[in-house]
């Protein structure tokens, strides 16, 4: 199987999970579909497991990135969550 094409992993918070459906970005669908719930997991507060190719994490990462760079300081928790996602999916990138 090609390096794109393999499947790739993160792990998030439930709060992260609601962020990225509420956001809707036009490439997390596929990515939104695999994720399921996790327990037991070494990182505290990181409950979901979501998986998809590079392509699809690359391209939400460019997302992420972009709604990060753009977010209002003052909304804190949101810019919090949008920079956890963001180093998450350079992490495994």
């Amino acid at each position: 199987m090609p390096k794109h094409q393999r499947k790739l992993r993160i792990y998030i918070s439930a709060d992260a999970l609601a962020l990225l459906k509420h956001l809707d970005y036009p490439c997390s669908e596929e990515v939104l579909a695999s994720a399921k719930r996790v327990e037991g997991l070494e990182d505290e507060g990181m409950d979901y497991e979501l998986s998809g190719t590079r392509d699809d994490f690359e391209s939400l990462a460019g997302w992420v990135a972009g709604d990060a760079n753009h977010a209002d300081r003052r909304q804190k928790r949101k810019l919090a969550l949008l920079l956890a996602l963001s180093d998450a999916l350079e992490a495994v990138l």
